[in-house]
């Protein structure tokens, strides 16, 4: 497995993983806030994104960029 470059996940990684849009990831991000009950200033982390979306983890860090 890749070693873990940065905790915190971006809507550019969900643009990366998915190949939708701009809005589209945007609004994907905020339902994940809502999900783990972040407040809106809170990013998601990797690992929540990956439980979230259904990816294992080692897949999805082949898409985080530094």
């Amino acid at each position: 497995m890749e070693t873990l470059k940065r905790l915190i996940f971006y809507t550019a990684d969900l643009k990366a993983i998915t190949g939708k849009g701009d809005r589209t990831c945007q609004n994907l991000m905020a339902q994940m806030r809502d999900f783990f009950e972040l407040k809106k200033w809170q990013q998601p982390t990797v690992y929540q994104a990956s439980d979230f979306l259904g990816i294992p983890l080692e897949q999805l860090v082949c898409f985080i960029r530094v």
